[in-house]
């Protein structure tokens, strides 16, 4: 999945916190998609790519609706997990912090 150039900004500014980290994104329709985090101040470009990757430290679950919401601004990530939209497991920490990163506009 190509991700829109603030989202990748934003993720970047994460990797400084989460080295090296995967976050495995699954949607219904079986478009999932993965991306990994490289380390801070290394001119290597946040990864993103579809299907599976092993040991992700955070997946993420929900509708194509949501995340499209989500990565518009129109709904923050937060709120779609008060909602039960969006379901998280793996590292709670991980989770907050990219929750943060997506607050609606």
């Amino acid at each position: 999945m190509q991700l829109p150039a603030p989202i990748i900004e934003r993720l970047q500014r994460l990797s400084c916190l989460h080295p090296l980290t995967r976050v495995q994104f699954r949607l219904p329709d079986a478009s999932d998609f993965y991306v990994i985090l490289p380390p801070c101040g290394e001119n290597v470009a946040v990864i993103s790519r579809f299907g599976e990757t092993e040991s992700p430290r955070l997946v993420l679950e929900m509708s194509e609706r949501t995340l499209e919401a989500i990565l518009g601004g129109t709904l923050s990530a937060r709120h779609a997990f008060l909602l039960g939209d969006l379901c998280y497991t793996g590292d709670r920490d991980l989770a907050a912090a990219l929750a943060d990163l997506f607050p609606a506009a």
